[in-house]
């Protein structure tokens, strides 16, 4: 896996980049791509596996939301997969090629996030979060979205509330849509 460093210190007027602040105020995010062009953030510490997973391999369980795309054998325990772009409002994953599954370990509770691709560790300032809005994002979609960073390219980059996915997976009721 590639490190990259992306820097959003905001520059002085002479174009020069101003001193970077504490180093509390930089975070490393594990970044991956959400849809064609955007990139999701989740912090590096939560990660604690990336792996390959085949869809033959992902045991599917009728009955439940589309972004659920079941359960997979890992390391002698069932894991939850979730289609994490599915979930957050982009396309569905395509199986025609491989796709990254994120092991994400919030307290005692773990879950995989499957991505079409991991690009790496970047550090980014909090400083330059900037919180979403109600008016961008659905009211079902705002506890799994911590903020926003603008990229080098204005591009948006989204940084997600690994707890609120993991907590909102872990909890039995949405699993008994029958």
């Amino acid at each position: 896996m590639s490190t990259q460093e992306h820097s959003l210190a905001p520059t002085s007027p002479q174009g020069n980049l101003s001193v970077a602040p504490p180093q509390e105020a930089e975070q490393k995010f594990l970044q991956f791509q959400l849809g064609k062009g955007d990139i999701g953030l989740l912090p590096a510490e939560m990660a604690i596996e990336i792996q390959v997973v085949e869809s033959g391999e992902i045991l599917p369980v009728p009955e439940l939301p589309s972004c659920i795309l079941g359960i997979y054998q890992w390391r002698g325990e069932m894991l939850w997969l979730v289609d994490l772009g599915d979930l957050m409002g982009f396309s569905p994953l395509s199986w025609q090629g491989s796709n990254s599954t994120i092991v994400l370990q919030v307290e005692q509770k773990t879950l995989g996030l499957v991505v079409p691709q991991v690009n790496g560790i970047g550090s980014y300032e909090l400083q330059q979060l900037q919180v979403p809005s109600a008016e961008l994002f659905s009211p079902e979609l705002m506890p799994f979205v911590k903020g926003l960073f603008l990229g080098s390219k204005q591009e948006i980059i989204w940084l997600l509330n690994a707890e609120a996915i993991i907590n909102f997976y872990s909890d039995e009721s949405h699993k008994s849509r029958r």
